[in-house]
């Protein structure tokens, strides 16, 4: 017979259920009541994007949705000694029925696609900020699809200091939607890459500071918000699973540097995918030390079920290297339909099969090249004089791009993500970037300066579309119209 929780319909495989009686003990009626709960949601700030883009008003915003602030107050590790005081600066948890009743439709509105928040299971957020992930970090997300915890190690590493991400996802399919989360959070130390542990390892024996194997599992934490999963259930896809863990977690350790922690983590609840995994890695690797690990159920924690243990390996670990800030940027051309741009300590990368690298800056079109989205989103977009230089010779003009900034009450936000033409007045736009391909960048300039210097605007040019100083993309002004560059791909529908 079936366990059944009646308010939310779930109905808990037998042999799962006894497991779980087993496991719990006394908990066992708190789990099963709580199985019946509707799912909460959680929701991670783009930290460096906020801060990129003073004009947008953080703490107003934050405010008007009610969100609320995930907290750790000095949280101890199960079986640690350890205590980590982690203030979640980055995390929350928000109230949809609230969003809702405002007309906002999280995930659907302009400051998602603008990169500035991610939607991302309150539970599975708690495994990185345990990382002690430092700006110059040499990072590594192994399984990374969809890329939330991915994005959450890339807001706390600094291109300036050298500190780098690859993220990686063996499904090429969901690779690909990893590439596009991405590509919206503006990140430009990131590289995505699809490939085996195997072949990692073989290109990166001892080297990163931190990695993070988020492992395929049997998804028994995921059966209140997926009833795929009980459907899918069963003791040998349990077995399956700690096969195929093993074989990961044996190469992800083989690229585990000195002094580097490794954080191992799923979804699920069955002790063969986690303390055994643990003993696993202790008995085959004798210079890791065990610094502790989380269960997170549904009746002790706020989202999904998520277990995690942490590993330091001996030895020293990494410092930071002093970075050559004016020699940052590189360009790399892929298949002669891509070129990106990228921090100088992301070649290390160039020798994988690469998905994007840094930010797309140019795509071939049909008839030429064209600016990527990806450039719209860029955190540090208005310091790239450098990287301008290094375009090819029949590149879009740099000499001018503008600057629309709309307001989240404007009609014309939602008409530019529809994809339509919107009419705008040529005293609306401002001088954003001026570059030329020497190099010679000059920020926004103000009015008195543009008159001075007899600066006008021309009646046509690239603009890039802010909404409340946040970026969303590209149009192309001409004659008080704004043609919309935004990817036909990701517009809303009407």
């Amino acid at each position: 017979m079936k366990e059944s929780c009646q308010k939310n319909h779930i109905s808990l495989p037998e042999e799962f259920s006894e497991r779980m009686k087993i496991r719990l003990g006394q908990e066992w009626e708190a789990f099963l009541e709580a199985c019946s709960l509707p799912p909460k949601r959680g929701l991670r700030l783009n930290l460096q994007k906020a801060e990129a883009n003073p004009d947008f008003p953080l703490e107003k915003w934050k405010e008007n949705w009610k969100l609320e602030e995930l907290k750790s107050e000095s949280l101890k590790l199960e079986n640690s000694k350890n205590e980590y005081g982690l203030a979640l600066a980055r995390e929350y948890l928000c109230d949809e029925e609230y969003l809702q009743s405002i007309g906002v439709q999280i995930g659907h509105d302009a400051y998602h696609e603008a990169g500035l928040y991610y939607i991302q299971d309150p539970s599975a957020m708690s495994v990185v900020p345990y990382m002690e992930i430092r700006p110059f970090d040499r990072c590594l997300d192994l399984c990374a699809s969809p890329g939330g915890k991915s994005l959450q190690m890339a807001d706390r590493l600094k291109t300036e200091e050298g500190g780098i991400l690859l993220s990686n996802e063996f499904i090429m399919e969901r690779a690909k939607n990893l590439s596009k989360n991405v590509e919206r959070m503006g990140y430009s130390h990131v590289a995505v890459s699809s490939c085996s542990a195997e072949e990692l390892e073989a290109q990166f024996p001892a080297f990163f500071s931190r990695i993070l194997v988020d492992a395929p599992c049997s998804g028994e934490g995921m059966f209140r918000k997926n009833p795929e999963a009980i459907a899918d259930w069963s003791l040998e896809k349990v077995s399956q699973c700690a096969g195929l863990q093993r074989d990961i977690l044996g190469h992800a350790l083989g690229m585990l540097r000195e002094g580097g922690l490794l954080a191992y983590s799923t979804c699920t609840f069955s002790e063969e995918e986690n303390e055994e995994m643990r003993e696993w890695i202790l008995e085959k690797h004798p210079e890791l030390r065990f610094l502790g690990e989380r269960h997170l159920y549904f009746h002790n924690s706020v989202g999904e079920g998520q277990y995690f243990s942490l590993f330091r390996k001996e030895g020293k670990d990494l410092e930071r290297e002093d970075m050559d800030i004016s020699k940052l940027s590189m360009l790399w051309e892929k298949k002669a339909k891509k070129y990106f741009y990228y921090p100088s300590s992301l070649k290390c990368f160039l020798s994988l099969p690469l998905l994007r690298i840094g930010i797309a800056v140019l795509e071939e079109g049909k008839k030429s090249w064209e600016w990527s989205h990806s450039l719209s989103h860029a955190i540090d977009l208005p310091k790239w004089g450098d990287a301008l230089t290094k375009l090819p010779e029949k590149s879009p003009d740099t000499k001018l791009l503008y600057r629309l900034s709309l307001y989240g009450e404007d009609r014309r936000v939602e008409a530019y993500l529809n994809g339509q033409e919107i009419a705008v007045e040529k005293e609306e736009l401002e001088n954003f970037l001026m570059a030329d391909r020497k190099g010679n960048v000059n920020n926004k300039k103000s009015d008195k300066e543009s008159d001075k210097e007899g600066d006008k605007k021309s009646d046509k040019g690239l603009v890039l579309c802010t909404c409340d100083g946040l970026p969303l993309g590209f149009g192309y002004y001409r004659n008080g119209r704004l043609r919309n560059l935004y990817p036909k791909g990701i517009r809303f529908k009407k």
